[in-house]
């Protein structure tokens, strides 16, 4: 520095190799501290932008909760809100940590400024008490006889000593408060972020574990067996089976159903036909004694008799030409 030249006595330099260690003490702080700040913001910002990431994972869950069913649906839901519930404690940690540790470490700078301030006082008045050290020593040399100028001179630099020496005194006590706290500060942030650190982690762990514990109940043969329910409503043989019957039974002519009972009763159909031939009998041999309305009314009898079995021989062609419905 540029105090030091001229200086001669061992309490000098020693004087000034104390205000160069407190000068670059506060400067280091400065500098560390600075970079502790910038430091414990960028993991603010990072773990931000990974609490939206988190965030986004939730609310892609939750659509595909959406879209899905049973456990599955049940599960992803769950996890959706674990989650979130993690990104919950991770805001909080961000907010604790700008409160309690950066914000602190911004206003370390205006102690440290503070701090220099002092020196600075300090590194003036030994600037000053140097100077009328130098002026003394020359009285002495060059005015050796006057010694009205020299005494005034001794009771100037005198006075700069006992400047120098009450500032060098406030100059200690500032520094050692000074360091004391820096010491205790840099302990309490940094307890301060393992402890948020730690809740953080510890709740995170909790909360995760009860997510895995709920993935784990997603049972694969609940979720199948409904897929393959909503898939189709019939999902074996037999009920195919028993759908086809049903669906073919209502798709059958009511003349092929009359011609199905028909041969079901064989007796009574030749019951029918003997008393058709007998009819026809009766009727011939009974002619000649009919009148004119009794053969009008005869022979229409006749002919319904005639046109229903014409009926059924054409509904027995239909049935039997008709083409098998498939399933």
């Amino acid at each position: 520095m540029s105090f030091n030249r001229g200086i001669q006595t061992p309490e000098a330099r020693a004087r000034a190799s104390q205000t160069s260690f407190i000068e670059d003490s506060v400067k280091k702080v400065r500098k560390h501290f600075g970079t502790l700040c910038n430091d414990f913001g960028g993991i603010c910002r990072k773990s931000g932008k990974l609490r939206d990431r988190y965030d986004g994972l939730a609310k892609t869950c939750l659509l595909f909760a959406d879209v899905e069913i049973g456990t599955l649906k049940r599960s992803l839901t769950h996890f959706a809100e674990n989650i979130s519930a993690v990104q919950d404690y991770r805001q909080a940690q961000i907010e604790r940590i700008e409160k309690t540790v950066v914000e602190p470490l911004k206003k370390y700078g205006l102690e440290c400024k503070h701090t220099e301030v002092d020196l600075n006082r300090h590194i003036s008045a030994r600037r000053r008490e140097e100077k009328q050290h130098e002026q003394t020593i020359n009285m002495r040399n060059r005015s050796a006889g006057d010694m009205n100028t020299l005494s005034q001179a001794e009771l100037e630099l005198q006075k700069r000593s006992i400047d120098v020496a009450r500032s060098t005194q406030s100059m200690e006590e500032t520094i050692d408060r000074f360091e004391n706290q820096k010491v205790q500060d840099i302990k309490k942030y940094l307890r301060e972020f393992v402890k948020i650190e730690m809740i953080l982690h510890a709740k995170s762990l909790e909360i995760l574990s009860n997510a895995y514990k709920e993935l784990g109940d997603i049972d694969e043969d609940d979720h199948m067996e409904k897929f393959r329910n909503a898939l189709g409503p019939a999902t074996n043989m037999q009920d195919r089976l028993e759908i086809a019957n049903k669906s073919h039974n209502s798709t059958r002519s009511p003349s092929r159903q009359r011609h199905d009972s028909k041969r079901n009763r064989p007796i009574s159909a030749n019951t029918t036909s003997n008393q058709n031939d007998s009819n026809k009998h009766r009727r011939k041999n009974q002619k000649n004694r009919l009148s004119f309305e009794d053969e009008i009314s005869e022979s229409e009898d006749y002919t319904e008799s005639e046109e229903e079995e014409t009926e059924d021989s054409e509904s027995e062609v239909e049935v039997a030409v008709k083409p098998r419905k498939p399933w």
